[in-house]
């Protein structure tokens, strides 16, 4: 399965540009935040949240439009002076993870993403500027590697909220001010310096700069762009459109019907020949009806490795497809206890001789490690994600040692299987699947007969800058 990139041309004409501008911190690259880094939010995702339980969360959703209007600057007003006064902080920093792993990250253009890693990778002093306050961006902020936050201010006494901002909404004239005043403070040269929005209340910010850039305009931005020559990039908007719905319910029925196939074609065939043709069948199937291309990159014929145990960034809900059709023959697929309930796909999984694994409970994860070991003492690959869980954003986590404890015991090798561009097609909690070119890099297998219980976190950092490299993020 085989695919381009998909990135539009104005944006990889942005990412071929930023590595020509003078490299080191002494150049910027200013960031709006909502409607630039990420699409707005609407007021409809609130009201749901609230109706779900998450009011502290809902609380922190108000003033994310991303327009750059008067309507939106006095809803950034209202949320503060009304909805937050007299609000304890500390209910709103409970919620600050929650908005970013199940709002905010779901609307993260990847593009964005593209774009700020590119600067981190020149050495780029990176800046998020927004009249958001900091409870709502500096999580995301952090996920995206962005050290330094110029953002609104609410005022706090008696560690509960005053209803008052200290000092100005970052909006306007007064975020060009406040930029200007933290380039002067960091020996920032703003001349070959970079901004990045979509509205026009922040062209005095985009003017102070060298290179200034339109993403997904409103109409007194588009104008000023037009006017003054600035690159105007496209971002595909995060919302789920009847085209995606309708690829995703085909491309499940598309695995229904390749698991049936898989089992009636030939019934009189073993189980293991059956089950080679499920996990390369239903894969196939499913990713060729909801417009998925794989691009596979083994120049170390590292995929014939067995028994080894198989490590993967962990994305999207669609590895569960991707790693099972790349590993395929003698490979038991590890998956979550619940999966197991699953209506039709829990007996697809069961079908295909997943070993179902419960970490919640007490031993939980010893006795996984143990069904684990003895799958590799019977010949058997497992794959394992040392994240342990879906990456809300591209960034990688912070690895697990279990599956790297597994293979020191078994004296088996660990081959890293490296993914990119899953979570575009699929984000962690999303319904529906966009079409997209998935990469993948098998990369060389590591021997783990030298490594002791001593040496053990070493290996792990070491294998996780392989990922990092490969990847062609900085780590985060």
């Amino acid at each position: 399965m085989t695919g381009v990139n998909t990135l539009g041309k104005s944006v990889r004409t942005m990412l071929r540009a930023i590595p020509d501008a003078p490299g080191g911190p002494h150049t910027a690259a200013f960031f709006d935040f909502d409607g630039t880094l990420l699409e707005g939010i609407g007021p409809l995702r609130s009201g749901t949240s609230r109706t779900a339980g998450g009011n502290h969360t809902a609380a922190l959703l108000r003033g994310l439009s991303g327009r750059k209007n008067d309507a939106h600057r006095a809803s950034v007003r209202r949320m503060i002076s009304e909805t937050w006064r007299g609000r304890p902080v500390a209910d709103l920093v409970s919620a600050e993870e929650r908005l970013c792993h199940d709002h905010l990250s779901r609307n993260l253009y990847p593009e964005a993403w593209e774009l700020v890693h590119a600067h981190r990778r020149a050495g780029h002093t990176v800046v998020l500027a927004t009249s958001a306050t900091p409870f709502q961006a500096r999580i995301l902020s952090r996920e995206l590697g962005i050290e330094h936050l110029l953002c609104t201010e609410p005022a706090v006494a008696d560690g509960r909220f005053t209803g008052a901002i200290a000092g100005e909404i970052v909006w306007g004239s007064d975020k060009a001010d406040l930029v200007e005043k933290f380039a002067a403070a960091h020996d920032i040269d703003l001349a070959n310096s970079f901004a990045y929005s979509n509205g026009g209340a922040d062209i005095p910010l985009l003017r102070s700069t060298g290179h200034p850039v339109a993403v997904n305009p409103d109409r007194g931005l588009a104008a000023a762009a037009t006017a003054g020559g600035w690159p105007v990039l496209r971002f595909e908007s995060r919302r789920n459109s009847p085209r995606h719905i309708a690829r995703t319910l085909l491309g499940a029925l598309a695995v229904i019907g390749a698991a049936g196939a898989a089992f009636l074609c030939s019934p009189n065939s073993d189980p293991r020949t059956k089950r080679q043709r499920l996990l390369r069948w239903a894969p196939t199937a499913a990713f060729r009806c909801a417009g998925i291309r794989v691009h596979v990159t083994d120049t170390a014929n590292a995929l014939a490795t067995r028994p080894a145990v198989f490590v993967f960034n962990h994305q999207s809900k669609l590895d569960a497809l991707i790693v099972p059709y790349l590993v395929g023959d003698s490979f038991t697929p590890v998956v979550t206890r619940k999966a197991q309930r699953y209506p039709i796909f829990g007996r697809i999984l069961g079908a295909a001789g997943s070993l179902f694994i419960d970490r919640s409970t007490p031993g939980g994860a010893q006795q996984a490690l143990n069904s684990l070991a003895t799958e590799l003492h019977a010949g058997n690959s497992v794959a394992i994600s040392p994240e342990g869980r879906i990456s809300p954003t591209p960034r990688l986590q912070s690895f697990k040692k279990g599956a790297f404890h597994l293979a020191t015991q078994a004296q088996v090798p660990i081959v890293p299987i490296v993914i990119r561009n899953a979570g575009r097609a699929m984000w962690r909690n999303a319904l529906t699947v966009r079409p997209e070119t998935i990469e993948v890099v098998i990369l060389e297998p590591i021997d783990t007969a030298d490594w002791t219980p001593e040496t053990l976190n070493e290996e792990i950092a070491a294998v996780r800058r392989r990922y990092l490299e490969a990847l062609g993020t900085n780590p985060c």
